[in-house]
């Protein structure tokens, strides 16, 4: 089996967003010959860069080198900063490049990114294009931006992308969760003004009727490695982690590790839902992050006695890298 491998080069990066799930303080970084052992230990069939500004890594044209060399196909989330430091005949080799805007104004973008990351990322994106490069916005959803989510996806449309959306997991703090109602209505007005790609967050994905999932991707499909050697099964995973070194030995066996299995448990109140065999209890991630490893997802409409209908118009199939590694909802307006 080819699996999704996410992998984050570094830590490191030029801007410090309020709500990023990065490791904080001391800068770490996968180096070349970490990224071979990975690559020679595992069947990729592809590779998306994230975590942190990947092209602050001391070594990161070496290794985009190389997943060239070796044909595998690549996908970058960036918040502009790499993609203008990356020569033309290099980002052209990307699948897909991802722009992070979480608000449809320069203004409320640049209040919680940082003074000039809107026509940072503007330029990013025109120059993605003429070079014939697959551009999608990412965002994160949270608190202050749930209502203005189709705001963004008009926005991101006018731009002729997609917008991939990503719900915001409390690792750090939870200060910018999105509470019940605001995770809800959020998706309620995405629908009802874009067309469906596709969705693999499982609550959503389940009481949209798609029930295309069987849980999560994470820890199932795809692997993540962070800068700090980790082998995790979702990048916001708070259990037991598995080191590279256990990675090299184990090899698509860390799939059977305790920590891979926890990842993939359904929770105890989940076990007799009828629905349970799709959404599988929810994230995971985020029921560790909350405390609540036995309970079903803290965004679960059965778990208040209440029921949410999601409808949606889908979109023509579109082939994304990240379209089914991770729990994500990928629409296009």
């Amino acid at each position: 089996m080819n699996f999704s491998v996410g992998m984050g080069l570094t830590n490191d990066c030029d801007l410090k967003c309020a709500h990023c799930y990065r490791p904080q303080g001391k800068i770490y970084n996968l180096t070349l010959g970490d990224v071979q052992l990975i690559c020679e230990t595992l069947n990729i069939g592809s590779v998306g860069l994230g975590t942190g500004e990947n092209g602050l890594n001391p070594e990161f044209f070496p290794i985009i080198d190389y997943f060239r060399e070796h044909r595998i196909p690549v996908t970058l989330a960036s918040n502009g900063f790499t993609v203008q430091t990356t020569p033309d005949e290099i980002l052209r080799t990307f699948r897909d490049v991802e722009f992070s805007i979480d608000f449809p104004t320069e203004k409320e973008q640049n209040a919680f990114r940082g003074k000039g990351n809107w026509r940072r990322i503007l330029s990013g994106i025109e120059r993605c294009r003429n070079l014939g490069v697959e551009v999608s916005i990412l965002a994160v959803l949270i608190n202050l931006n749930y209502n203005k989510l189709a705001e963004l996806a008009k926005l991101v449309g006018s731009f002729g992308c997609n917008l991939r959306v990503n719900v915001f997991q409390p690792v750090h703090s939870k200060d910018y969760m999105p509470a019940y109602h605001q995770y809800w209505e959020a998706f309620h007005l995405l629908f009802d003004h874009t067309a469906l790609i596709s969705c693999t967050e499982p609550l959503v994905n389940t009481f949209a009727g798609l029930n295309t999932l069987h849980g999560s991707p994470c820890g199932c499909k795809s692997i993540r490695i962070t800068p700090l050697k980790e082998v995790l099964p979702c990048v916001y995973w708070p259990g037991g982690k598995v080191s590279l070194a256990e990675l090299v030995e184990w090899k698509e066996g860390v799939f059977d590790s305790p920590q891979f299995r926890e990842s993939r448990r359904i929770p105890k109140g989940c076990e007799r839902c009828g629905r349970v065999a799709n959404c599988r209890g929810g994230c995971r991630s985020r029921a560790l992050l909350l405390g609540e490893a036995h309970s079903p997802d803290t965004f679960c409409p059965l778990r208040r006695d209440r029921l949410e209908r999601l409808s949606f118009t889908p979109a023509c199939e579109k082939e994304l890298l990240r379209s089914q590694s991770i729990c994500t909802t990928i629409v296009k307006a």
